[in-house]
């Protein structure tokens, strides 16, 4: 049940993405059960504030905005992206 509900959380971030702005689809992918976006360019204040009420954080470290989706865990010492299948959305 706890997969379902995280998988729901998921797919509801990446349908307010899309519906913010479908080009940002292309900046994310799925971590384990997190979703993460890298943006080349800088974002202005309202993308900002957009990814922060959808409860993106930024990671200093990692250098990435991260959504939890819901999934409460701490910080890990190595990179996630190393242990975790990673699923990338709006790829051709």
């Amino acid at each position: 049940m706890e997969n379902i509900e995280e998988n729901a959380k998921q797919i509801e971030v990446i349908e307010s993405v899309k519906g913010y702005n479908p080009e940002f689809i292309r900046n994310c992918y799925a971590v384990g059960l997190w979703i993460w976006a890298e943006f080349k360019q800088r974002l202005s204040q309202e993308e900002l504030s957009f990814l922060k009420e959808l409860g993106f954080r930024w990671n200093q470290k990692r250098k990435v905005w991260q959504n939890a989706c819901g999934v409460k865990r701490r910080q890990s010492a190595s990179d996630p992206r190393t242990k975790y299948q990673i699923i990338r959305f709006g790829e051709d």
